[in-house]
Formats: C-alpha cells, sequence, structure tokens
C-alpha cells in the first residue's frame, strides 16, 4: 500500500509536468502586457496546414522586404531591357548562393542551439525547485508557519527568475503569493532571484535551528546553489548574442546577392525576373529572420519563445501542493501496511545485526 501509494504521487507530479506541453490555448496565443505572445508548440499534423501556417511565422516580418526585392527587381528588368550589355551570366550566383545558403544554416543553427540550452536550463529549474521544496517541507520536523513561508518563497522565485529575464523591475506574482510588502521588497531589491535566494538561505538557517537536520540542510542548500547557477546560465545566453560582426557580414552577403541577382537572371527571364527574385529572396530572408528571433529565447516579443509563464505557474503548483496531499494521503503513510507479515518494520531483514 504504501508503495502503491507513493507511484500515485509520482503519477500526479508527471502529470502536471505534462501539463507544460499542452496547457497552451488551441492557437497558442498568449497576452502579456498587450503584447501577443506565441510560443512554442508542436507543429500541425497535416503538411498543408503547417506549410501555410500565418500566425507564428516569420512571413509578417520579412514580407515587406520581401515586395521591396520584387520592386527593385522590377525597376532593374526595366533598366536591362533598355541597356541590353549590363546583363551578367548565372556562374558567380550559382557559388556564391551555396555559400550563402550555409552561412544562413549556420546562424540559424546558431539560434536553435541557444533556444534549447534555455529549455534545458529551465528544465533544470523545474527539477531544483521540487526538489528543494520537496527536501526543506517533508525532512523538516516542525511542519507551520516557518514550512509554509519556506514552500511560498521556493513558488515565487521561478517568477521572479522570469521577470528578470524579461527586464522587468517587478514580479506581480510575489505580490499575489508573498503579499504587498515583500512584493515590494523583491521589486526593490538589485537583482530579484539573487534577493530571493538570500531570503531563502535565511530561512534555511532558521528551519535548522527548529530542528531540521544537518543532511537535510545540506540538500536544501545544494538545490538553492543550483537555481543560483541557472539563473546565471540564462543570464549568460540573455546578455550575450550572437557576435554582431557575423549578423553583419551575412546580411551584407545577402543584400549584395539580392541586388545583383536580377542583373543575372534577366537575360534568360525577361519580365518574370521580379517573380523569381522574390521567390530567392524569402528562403534567404526566412532564415536570416528566424536566427535573429530565436537567439532570445525568453522575450515575448520574440517568435517561438520558451512558454516561461506556464512553467513558472506548474511549477507554483507543484511546490504549494505540498501543504495540501491528496485527502487521507499522510493518514495512509503514517499507518503500517497490516497485509505486511513485518509492517512495522518492513526493512528489518535489510538491516538485521551481521548484515550491514
Amino acid at each position: 500500500m504504501k508503495i502503491n501509494l507513493f507511484v500515485l504521487r509520482n503519477k500526479q507530479v508527471a502529470k502536471q509536468e505534462n501539463s507544460i506541453e499542452t496547457e497552451e490555448n488551441p492557437t497558442n496565443q498568449q497576452v502579456s502586457d498587450g503584447i501577443p505572445e506565441f510560443t512554442n508548440q508542436y507543429e500541425y499534423k497535416h503538411f498543408l496546414r503547417t506549410a501555410l501556417a500565418w500566425k507564428g511565422s516569420v512571413t509578417p516580418q520579412i514580407l515587406p522586404r520581401v515586395l521591396t526585392t520584387m520592386i527593385y527587381a522590377s525597376v532593374i528588368t526595366y533598366v536591362v531591357t533598355l541597356f541590353p550589355h549590363w546583363a551578367m551570366p548565372m556562374t558567380p550566383f550559382e557559388f556564391s548562393g551555396a555559400v550563402l545558403g550555409l552561412l544562413l544554416v549556420l546562424r540559424a543553427n546558431a539560434g536553435v542551439d541557444r533556444w534549447w540550452e534555455a529549455r534545458k536550463i529551465w528544465g533544470s529549474i523545474v527539477n531544483q525547485s521540487r526538489n528543494l521544496a520537496i527536501a526543506g517541507y517533508e525532512y523538516s520536523p516542525n511542519k507551520g508557519a516557518l514550512t509554509s513561508e519556506f514552500l511560498r518563497w521556493v513558488a515565487v522565485w521561478p517568477h521572479a527568475m522570469k521577470e528578470s529575464l524579461r527586464w522587468k523591475k517587478s514580479c506581480q506574482e510575489a505580490y499575489r503569493i508573498l503579499g504587498p510588502i515583500e512584493g515590494e521588497r523583491i521589486a526593490k531589491s538589485e537583482h530579484m532571484p539573487t534577493y530571493i535566494g538570500s531570503r531563502l538561505a535565511k530561512i534555511l538557517v532558521k528551519m535548522r535551528n527548529d530542528g531540521l537536520d544537518s543532511f537535510a540542510f545540506h540538500r536544501c542548500e545544494r538545490e538553492r546553489s543550483i537555481m543560483i547557477d541557472n539563473i546565471g546560465a540564462c543570464e549568460r545566453i540573455l546578455k550575450t548574442p550572437i557576435p554582431y560582426v557575423l549578423a553583419i557580414k551575412v546580411r551584407r552577403f545577402i543584400l549584395l546577392f539580392l541586388i545583383l541577382l536580377p542583373f543575372g537572371l534577366v537575360e534568360r527571364l525577361g519580365w518574370l525576373t521580379p517573380l523569381v527574385s522574390a521567390l530567392a529572396s524569402y528562403p534567404l530572408f526566412s532564415l536570416d529572420e528566424i536566427g535573429a528571433e530565436i537567439q532570445n529565447p525568453f522575450s515575448p516579443r520574440n517568435l517561438s519563445h520558451l512558454p516561461l509563464k506556464t512553467i513558472c505557474e506548474t511549477i507554483e503548483g507543484n511546490v504549494l501542493a505540498l501543504e495540501k496531499p491528496p485527502e487521507g494521503l499522510d493518514d495512509h503513510l503514517s499507518q503500517p501496511d497490516i497485509s505486511h507479515p513485518n509492517a512495522e518494520d518492513d526493512f528489518s531483514d535489510i538491516f538485521a545485526p551481521g548484515q550491514a
């Protein structure tokens, strides 16, 4: 019975964890401070539905550039019809196009690497928050106001990290979870995550004086330290963009390629040159924009940013639920399983004298 109840609690935690990916609304659009948010989502199973998707795509951002390219190519086509000797051979564009494509793929991959690293860090934040809350609460012999305060500070910590990574100076969730006084203190602090980490350290000292043993204290301190490491890793991604010199060279290469491309197409395609130039510019602008969009995975202004709001709400729910276990669970855990012959000491055979 004990094992079954333990499995039941783990299933409930796993169900809440899975909600991180499924609680997004069907259009995957949220609104934060009046800014539409398009967080990452699974692609549709239907090919055309994904291929023709408008929301969550970079197409709205790059469409003006594509139209500008088309208008420019139309002007060049008209000019070359007046001065045919201005036409260029296509061979240089075939080689330079391959090199440009490689550079754009490298730029997009650099952005994806930053996005995925940030997601792994936030996965660690989820785990460390749960570990910290469980260790501090369950190992504490005296459940009361102090352990309740500890859980609330753990629950608000990811929210403060999220707001800090979005350059916010306050955390509305802190006012809701901790009250207006503590919420104001957090808002006035130099660095919200560091302030909360410091307060948790002070609370752990009080809990140790209240009966928390050394093993549990050091375990909590380890989890708290890892949380500080995690926010530092996120800030490294946030404050170290892809080298600016790389962005300059890639975009300059795109500009030169699209400026000269109509001169190479017009002799063969004539007035189809504007259409083909626009079609050629679309994937170039798209890959460039994708690389720029996902290099900051925390901002709600960017496409496919991490669903930090949902992740933080899940952590909050998991942590605060420790004070409110399923009805009857504590009673069952405190009573021996009478169906077992050694219910009073299920592991007595393991620790019997002479068998250690």
